[in-house]
């Protein structure tokens, strides 16, 4: 059996019907959850929507008791969880994102013993979500993960999974959310889908039969899609790129871009694969100087006589803040022979620590404080980041710096075995002066141990007369 979370719920069920124990056949428990489901939102200031919507099932409830009071407890087994955005949310808190902008379509399809409805769709011109329900007479092997074949016309479209998330009502019934980025550029703003799903469990099991298939329309009007052409080229060393355009939906940015670059072999393992010599890729700002995190990126290319590879990429980041006038981006040229350096230097505790990051980036401890239950770091970035979330620094002690220097700087194979990992258990961002302002709380440690600020160094460079400003204003 799975199990349910229905703490919340219960509880003002309880208050509301005293002890009076009832039991609600499943005729009724559906039609609750429906009309749960459907009630308008209201806007309450500082009052919790579960609390207010309890009460309409209480109300609900205390009803039924009005005209037939001989009924068993069933408010235990009572779920809260519908296949809507909003109600995945509330339950498991995942799907935010997509409340805003959703779609009802409700469309319900059958194959043997399964059954499967999508409730709610979402979609920005980039990603792609779905909630839905699915229903199995005969129980279920694991936790579903919804991997479709998508196809527009007699085109199959290429994604990117992202979320896959839900939780069960009871071993017969799952309600879930999903969703998929178009970075491809490869569906229209507005088209015609088939969304089908021959497996519940993300394997690939052919194209045929096709299972469960739904078809329905998907629009991005009004979700805030922009497209900018931006057609600047960037020539370094022999090598070529251009920046074509620039995408932003409401939770995604991307950047594609063509290239024309030299060709590497690699002669160190006499084998005959070839690297691109460089890559390009960027930092994003918004106009109050905020990175927008990086995604990911992919591309693809021919290569030309073993000399050099044609080709074209993208970048992606998250979305852009609906307040925003402009951004900036900023080249990035990154070497792809895989060099890197360990930057490190030992934690000052009686002033700064600094590393710097080739001519532009700098990381300064500005102070490390011990405490009983925990350590305290104050870390300023100065100049570009990628991610606000996470700084990619590292704090080791004094024994694992030891083995590392003693290991030809990393290069034995297990040197960190018996060494110890150190977490940084939250970033926190404090806002901008000169630079980026973070707090990082770390587990209580050692303090007559001395310990040191880790960076990986990767010999990029940083193109700043390159960078361009983009007026998002349409």
């Amino acid at each position: 059996m799975n199990n349910y979370e229905n703490d919340k719920f219960n509880k003002v069920i309880k208050d509301k019907v005293n002890d009076i124990k009832i039991d609600i056949p499943d005729t009724l428990k559906n039609n609750i959850l429906k009309t749960l489901d459907e009630l308008p939102e209201r806007k309450i200031k500082k009052k919790s929507k579960l609390k207010n919507i309890s009460k309409v099932a209480a109300i609900i409830i205390v009803g039924i008791l009005t005209l037939n009071t001989f009924m068993p407890a069933y408010a235990e087994s009572l779920p809260i969880i519908g296949a809507t955005f909003k109600s995945i949310n509330d339950a498991i808190g995942v799907g935010d994102q997509y409340i805003k902008g959703a779609k009802d379509i409700n469309i319900t399809k059958k194959y043997e013993d399964i059954t499967m409805t999508i409730k709610n769709i979402y979609y920005d011109g980039v990603e792609l979500a779905i909630a839905y329900e699915l229903k199995s007479e005969s129980g279920f092997d694991d936790k579903p993960i919804i991997f479709p074949i998508i196809k527009s016309g007699f085109k199959n479209i290429n994604y990117k999974n992202e979320e896959n998330d839900g939780e069960f009502i009871d071993e017969n019934t799952y309600v879930g959310l999903a969703s998929y980025a178009f970075t491809e550029n490869e569906l229209s703003d507005k088209a015609k889908i088939e969304f089908i799903v021959n497996d519940l469990y993300g394997n690939w099991v052919g194209s045929y039969p096709k299972k469960l298939k739904f078809k329905f329309s998907i629009d991005s009007k009004d979700m805030g899609k922009e497209e900018y052409k931006v057609n600047k080229e960037i020539k370094y060393d022999d090598s070529m790129f251009k920046i074509n355009e620039l995408i932003t939906s409401k939770l995604n940015t991307i950047i594609y871009l063509d290239t024309d670059i030299e060709l590497l072999k690699d002669t160190e393992n006499n084998s005959e694969n070839f690297w691109e010599k460089y890559t390009l890729k960027f930092f994003i700002q918004d106009d109050k100087g905020l990175p927008l995190s990086m995604i990911g990126g992919s591309g693809r290319g021919k290569n030309v006589n073993d000399e050099r590879v044609k080709g074209n990429y993208y970048w992606r980041y998250e979305g852009i803040p609906e307040e925003t006038k402009s951004m900036t981006i900023i080249p990035v040229i990154s070497k792809s022979d895989y060099s890197r350096e360990l930057m490190m230097e030992k934690i000052n505790r009686n002033g700064e620590t600094a590393i710097k990051i080739g001519d532009e980036q700098e990381y300064i401890i500005k102070n490390i404080e011990f405490k009983e239950d925990k350590t305290v770091i104050e870390v300023k970035v100065k100049k570009y980041i990628y991610r606000l979330e996470n700084l990619e620094v590292e704090i080791w002690d004094e024994d694992k710096i030891n083995k590392y220097k003693n290991s030809n700087n990393g290069q034995e194979e297990d040197w960190y075995k018996d060494t110890m990992d150190i977490e940084i258990l939250e970033t926190k961002f404090n806002g901008i002066d000169d630079g980026y302002n973070f707090t990082l709380t770390l587990p209580a440690l050692d303090k007559n141990k001395e310990y040191f600020i880790t960076k990986m160094s990767s010999g990029d460079k940083i193109l700043e007369d390159e960078k361009i400003t983009i007026n998002l204003d349409k």
